[in-house]
């Protein structure tokens, strides 16, 4: 199933300091509140199902994209290349024996 993306506007930007953001394609309009206060109140909800994205300043704000990892690769690709370089790392993290250190912190 493929879900319909609809790009995000800012249409203002209140004393306050939140951003208030609109999607044209559906209505959904929110106001944004960045760090160190996050906040986003949805004023009006739009479509739901539909990935909503938007940009500024050269950063992008969208809707993640998961793959589902199956002995090396993805399930619906080949092999995972990008986790190649973490080898090294996930070799020592399960080597480690981080769970006998959890009942210290107590």
């Amino acid at each position: 199933m493929r879900e319909e993306r609809h790009e995000m506007h800012m249409t203002a930007k209140h004393p306050s300091g939140a951003e208030e953001w609109h999607c044209p394609s559906c209505g959904r309009r929110f106001l944004l509140q960045w760090p160190p206060a996050y906040k986003k109140i949805v004023i009006e909800p739009g479509d739901e199902y539909a990935a909503h994205s938007c940009s500024k300043g050269g950063l992008v704000i969208g809707s993640a994209t998961v793959h589902t990892s199956l002995e090396g690769g993805t399930a619906d690709s080949g092999p995972a290349d990008d986790a190649e370089p973490l080898q090294p790392w996930t070799k020592w993290l399960n080597g480690a024996n981080l769970d006998e250190h959890l009942g210290d912190a107590s």
